[in-house]
């Protein structure tokens, strides 16, 4: 059986502190994923005027399988059947949330009322994972009905229509009902990971939870759905899949909170390469003819249209300028920016801020350091120029520079051979020094963390690509590589948030290993890292593969072939 997600205990978790902010009351603070496929079905039926189809999925591609359920038992039945379902949230660092209402969604098969079926539901919080030892419950009970409202949500939840083959004829013998729950007095939840687990009730007739739904893919790397029946243990909730001999799919249950969110917030660190300001990754190429001429970069922005700037020579390419996109000027902004090598010894970073559009050149660095390092390292919500510099038979150290003009601060951490790999890993919303070491071809993490002192831990091969981002939404960099497998990339990450790891080698991998640049970002905005490719040999040109967290696995034409172009979101990977 394979399956694609562990859970581990839960830690800490941050936020990196730019302003304050505060949501309205009874607004949606967190939206667990997608159900509605849209108003076609794969095999071209419309849907009744007004409605959409909720349709299991089989990945892009894939004409064979497919995901087979329609929904789980989250339900009471009498005194006979009594099942629940549980799936979690992050609450950030220096955020506090404040939950007055839960949003679930069931059906029941064949029902035809026009009122809801659903006569009540009831609910948990968990600090932690459920009923586990140390584990909490800060909100609810199994035993209060909370059910405020139950509504038509115009969706039919419909099985696959076109894998396998001949697939099945879509019907409305399923109407989704959106559950609304009152969370009250209202649950004040501080950071941390936490889990709901919730129950509905129809009565004698029984119901089912669709699982969250992404057009072209059956399940997420981070899908971590639970079911308990009666009195049994917690144990994942799979998707077998059709025909029997398919994979098993862990899934997740689509779920909102409502409420309102207190605290500090800024940059988050699943965001990268976003030039306009909207917390998503831009598709993004600096094209050069050679590694002596004018560089060109061009951005597809994520908010709509195209942008970018002449800037830098050769970037990308060998003997070129290094793409070194950060906020230097903390508009929220990324701003473009490239390091030049210079001889023997100067080197100088050319900056266009974005706040003011104006040149910013800091000389910085020599012949053959590491300026992928940039990043803010005292906290101020701006990136530092920074460079790291191999010690060849002695020390490394890390060099950065926290204002403009300001005094070079030496950080000596690492020696001869090791990989720079910053991040914030402890969530003080400063960049840690951190590198990793070859210990007999394995991969060895140093951290040097700066209020959670030194950490030390073994993770990956020394020939894995290291990716320094936040899949998991706590805002705190996550270890993660990516691994060569055959023809293949196979991504792993240990989520900071549960130390749970993740893994896409049951999703056949992502990536093809002779081709793709890895190029991570949040593209969909839901502050998670997500899973992406650049493949300058495509035939249609360069192309972003992407699979984000929770919406449709895609592929954009953007950039060139032949060698020309270089994804500027790779700049940090190592």
């Amino acid at each position: 059986m394979k399956t694609l997600k562990f859970i581990g205990r839960s830690v800490g978790m941050l936020s990196i502190v730019l302003g304050l902010f505060s949501y309205g009351a009874a607004q949606v603070i967190y939206d667990n994923g997608p159900l509605s496929t849209g108003a076609t079905t794969r095999s071209g039926v419309a849907a009744p005027a007004g409605t959409t189809w909720s349709e299991a999925q089989s990945n892009s591609g894939d004409t064979n399988t497919s995901n087979t359920l329609a929904g789980v038992g989250c339900q009471v039945i009498g005194a006979a059947t009594n099942n629940r379902c549980a799936d979690d949230f992050i609450v950030p660092v220096g955020e506090t949330w404040t939950v007055n209402g839960f949003v679930i969604f069931i059906y029941q098969t064949g029902f035809a009322g026009v009122t809801s079926p659903v006569v009540g539901a009831n609910l948990r919080i968990w600090n932690g994972f459920p009923e586990a030892p140390g584990s909490t419950i800060v909100f609810g009970d199994t035993t209060t009905n909370r059910l405020a409202s139950s509504v038509n949500s115009n969706m039919f939840r419909v099985f696959n229509t076109t894998t396998p083959a001949p697939g099945t004829v879509p019907g409305t013998t399923r109407i989704i009902w959106q559950n609304n729950l009152n969370v009250a007095p209202a649950a004040v939840l501080a950071a941390g990971h936490y889990w709901v687990d919730f129950q509905t009730d129809t009565g004698a007739t029984g119901n089912f939870t669709p699982s969250n739904t992404v057009v072209g893919n059956r399940g997420g790397m981070h899908y971590n759905g639970l079911q308990k029946q009666g009195a049994a243990a917690w144990l994942p909730s799979l998707d077998a899949g059709s025909p029997a001999t398919a994979a098993d799919y862990w899934v997740d249950f689509p779920f909102k909170l409502n409420g309102t969110v207190a605290g500090a917030i800024g940059p988050r660190r699943s965001r990268v390469v976003d030039f306009d300001g909207d917390n998503k990754t831009d598709l993004s190429v600096a094209r050069s003819a050679n590694a002596t001429s004018q560089s060109t970069w061009i951005h597809s922005l994520s908010g709509g249209g195209t942008a970018g700037a002449a800037w830098g020579l050769g970037v990308g390419l060998a003997g070129g300028d290094k793409a070194t996109p950060e906020d230097f000027d903390g508009d929220g902004k990324t701003d473009i920016a490239v390091w030049r090598p210079g001889a023997p010894t100067v080197a100088q970073f050319f900056i266009l801020q974005s706040q003011t559009n104006t040149l910013r050149i800091e000389q910085f660095g020599q012949t053959g350091d590491d300026p992928g390092v940039v990043d803010d390292y005292d906290g101020d919500g701006k990136a530092d120029v920074a460079v790291y510099r191999d010690g060849g038979a002695g020390q490394s150290t890390f060099f950065y520079r926290t204002a403009v003009g300001g005094a070079t601060v030496y950080a000596p951490w690492g020696i001869g051979g090791d990989k720079a790999a910053p991040g914030d890993y402890d969530g003080d919303r400063k960049a840690d020094l951190a590198i990793i070491r070859n210990e007999g071809g394995l991969a060895r993490h140093y951290h040097l963390r700066s209020t959670q002192g030194f950490v030390t831990v073994q993770f990956g091969l020394f020939t894995d690509k290291f990716v320094g981002g936040d899949f998991d939404g706590d805002n705190k960099t996550d270890l993660s590589m990516v691994r060569s497998n055959g023809a293949v990339l196979d991504w792993y990450v240990l989520r900071s948030s549960n130390l749970a790891l993740l893994s896409s080698q049951p999703l056949n991998g992502f990536g093809a290993s002779a081709t793709d640049l890895v190029v991570p970002g949040d593209y969909d905005g839901d502050n998670r890292t997500d899973l992406a490719v650049w493949r300058s040999s495509d035939p249609n040109g360069g192309v972003f593969f992407l699979a984000p967290s929770n919406s449709a696995v895609r592929g954009t034409k953007w950039g060139s072939p032949g060698g020309t172009d270089y994804p500027v979101a790779n700049y940090n990977v190592r």
